[in-house]
Parts: C-alpha cells; structure tokens; sequence
C-alpha cells in the first residue's frame, strides 16, 4: 500500500549516478534537461542529493552535493565511436567513477542511476553501500547504437543490460515500449514501472496574449521545432513541407531550435530548396531560453519519421502543448491517445510530407483553429502530463525501494 505524504520517512538520501560520457548535466540536450529536473523535484521534496557524474558540469548547475566534480577524463576517451579501443576506454572510466565515490553504508538509501551504456557504477555501489539500486531507462541503447553508430563489443553491452535490468530492485521505464524491453530482458514484470517525461507547466504556458505570439504581430505565423537534429527526429520532413507551406504562405517563418549531428545535412537541404531567408536557426540554447521562443512562435511540429518501436517520450511535444501551441505531430508513441485529431492537435502519417504542409497550411490559415486547439492542448498538460503528480509519485516509490534488499527477482542470471 503506498503511503500519504503525511506518512512519510523523513530525509531520504539519494545517490545520483550518470556514468554517460555524452551528458553534461549543465548542457541544453534534452538528457541533461531531464536530469536537471528529476533532480530539482526530488530536492524541492526534501530528498538529499548527492550526485556522482562524469561530466556533472559548472558548479552550482545542478543541485545536491557533486562527488566528482569538473569534467570527467572519459570525456576526452578515443573519438573513433565504435573500436574496441573506445568502448573499453568507456567501460574504465566508468569503473574509475565508482572508484572515486567516498561514501560508506549508511550514508545513503539507496542509488539511483541513469543507464548508459557500460556502466555497472550504480549496481557496483548499491552492493558496496548495502542498498536497494533504481534504474532509469530513456533509451534501448545497445539497439540505439548498433542501428545508428558503430558497436564493437555489442556482447559485452548486451550482457551489461541484462545484468543490470535483473540487478536493479526498481526501474523506471519513459515508454511503455520501453517497460516491455525491460520486462522481456528482467523475465518478469515485478519492479518494472512506467514513468513518462514530465512537463514543468509553471515554465511552459501559454503567451500573455492568449490569441498567439510575436509572429502574428508582424502578420507572420513562426512555425517552430525544437530538439535535436538527428535522424529520428524528422527535421528534414519538415523542412520540404515547410517549403511547400512558404508557396501558398510567403509571410510564413521556421524557426528551428537545437543543435546536433544532422545539423549540416539539414542546412543544406535548406539551401537546396531557397528557403534560407526564412528560415531561422538557433542552435543550442538554456531550457528557460525554449519556453521563450515557444511563447512567440505560433506553430509547433514533432515530424518524426517512420520507426520501428517508438520508444521515445517526447517532451518537447508536452512543452508545446502547455505552451498553449497547436501541435502538428506525427507518430508520437505514449501521447498519441492524448493527441486526438482536430480536437486537440493536427496528426499526420510519419513520413507524409504533403500531409504535414497541408496540416501547417491549414493552421496558418485558421488563427481560431490554432486557438481552440492551443487551448485544448494545454489542458491536456495540466491534466494528464505535469511534473507536479509525476515527482510525487517518484518520491513515493523511491520511499517503497528504500530498504528493500532481498527481492526474489533480483537473482542474475548466468
């Protein structure tokens, strides 16, 4: 039985771990974003931080105490993504991390880690402190790497993923596409939890001017995309059906916000299609800095591509929706039941880029419409996607795993 808040066990101590090389906790990816806000929540609700990273960033950026603090070597580990040479570089600068972690039992309740490929930081130091291990899932990494890069010891990270899903006392899942991976590799569903992305409404609301943003001051409509510029992402879809929109639109504008891999292929294309003049991108910018573009942008897209196992849980489609934005989305795993057609955002078929030019030229065209939808939208967020209830329960299962040792399911198997 969960407990009320008014039963709570005072001053749970947590260790924090992220072991990823990739993720700077004071960075604008949206990994450190998430980072950044679990841990707020669980301070603003008296649970003790403290923080073990390889890259945790400038001092003061995240909160808690940070055991390792600076940039962590590993980051300066072989660029050659994908040898050997680099991914056993991973593996000892992940074990060196642990290394480096000062604690003793009873100094902590428990260990709380973010999976990254490699990484046994988090199992290793809930069996040194004698604590119960949390696992937090965002990705099926081992697929991620091996579809979208180069994976030399794919036996190795596939044993370490196996290993720690049937280690860790508590998981915590961002898709439910993710929860059946996890329960298929667990061999059991006990401890498996679904946790989706969670919105900060209070940071994301709609403009002022309950009617759009600074585009329509200047008889503009600023369609706008946020994230990163990667292949599952769908910026190049929205780009040629933005071209398409700029015909019958002259006085349209794209605004595209984030930086990453593809960015070059998508300036070019771009170029290619003589759009440039009207199309603005931004590159990087702070998490405060999105929810001010997304106030004077009046169209917001998530154009994700055809994908086998859509195992994301977009965050950037519940910032724009408690932006008060209409939504124009593809294919958006988990939130689909919550964008409904027409009612409280435009869907298209991933991949359908005359379908997503129609979708923005039919908003661009309907400024009620966009309104109604924006509306409705943002109801959604408050109702159904606020990190308020999320952190809530966070904290109350944090609470049930604390002192759990023994869990019959924990057994590895050979």
């Amino acid at each position: 039985m969960v407990r009320g808040e008014e039963d709570r066990e005072p001053g749970m101590r947590v260790l924090y771990v992220c072991a990823d090389a990739g993720i700077s906790l004071d960075g604008t990816k949206g990994a450190a974003v998430h980072v950044r806000q679990t841990l707020g929540a669980l301070e603003d609700r008296g649970v003790k931080i403290t923080v073990l990273a390889l890259r945790p960033g400038h001092p003061g950026a995240i909160p808690g105490q940070v055991l390792a603090p600076g940039d962590f070597r590993a980051h300066n580990r072989s660029k050659a993504a994908g040898t050997i040479a680099a991914e056993a570089s991973a593996i000892a600068s992940a074990s060196d991390l642990t290394g480096r972690c000062p604690l003793s039992p009873g100094e902590v309740d428990l260990v709380y880690e973010r999976y990254s490929l490699w990484s046994l930081t988090g199992a290793a130091l809930a069996e040194r402190l004698g604590v119960p291990l949390v696992l937090e899932v965002n990705a099926p990494l081992v697929e991620e790497q091996r579809r979208y890069r180069r994976l030399a010891m794919i036996e190795v990270a596939g044993a370490i993923e196996r290993l720690l899903v049937r280690r860790a006392d508590a998981i915590l899942c961002v898709s439910s596409a993710l929860r059946d991976r996890v329960v298929g590799l667990r061999g059991i569903d006990e401890g498996v939890h679904l946790f989706p992305n969670a919105v900060d409404t209070d940071l994301f609301r709609p403009a002022g001017n309950a009617t759009g943003g600074a585009g329509r001051k200047a008889k503009e409509t600023a369609v706008i995309f946020t994230g990163s510029f990667k292949p599952w992402h769908g910026v190049q879809d929205l780009v040629q059906a933005f071209a398409i929109l700029l015909a019958q639109e002259p006085r349209s504008r794209l605004i595209l916000v984030g930086d990453g891999p593809e960015r070059s292929l998508v300036e070019r294309r771009v170029l290619q299609l003589g759009v440039e003049p009207r199309v603005t991108f931004t590159g990087a910018v702070d998490h405060r800095e999105v929810a001010a573009l997304l106030s004077v942008a009046d169209i917001a897209v998530a154009p994700y591509p055809p994908l086998d196992g859509f195992y994301f849980s977009p965050l950037k489609v519940e910032e724009y929706l408690a932006s008060g934005l209409p939504v124009v989305a593809t294919s958006c795993g988990d939130l689909d039941p919550h964008l409904r057609d027409g009612e409280t955002a435009l869907r298209v078929r991933p991949g359908d880029v005359p379908g997503l030019a129609k979708a923005l030229m039919r908003l661009a065209g309907d400024p009620t419409l966009r309104r109604r939808i924006g509306q409705a939208g943002r109801k959604v967020a408050e109702n159904h996607l606020s990190l308020r209830p999320t952190a809530e329960r966070l904290v109350r299962l944090l609470e049930e795993v604390r002192g759990c040792r023994s869990a019959e399911w924990r057994r590895v198997a050979p």
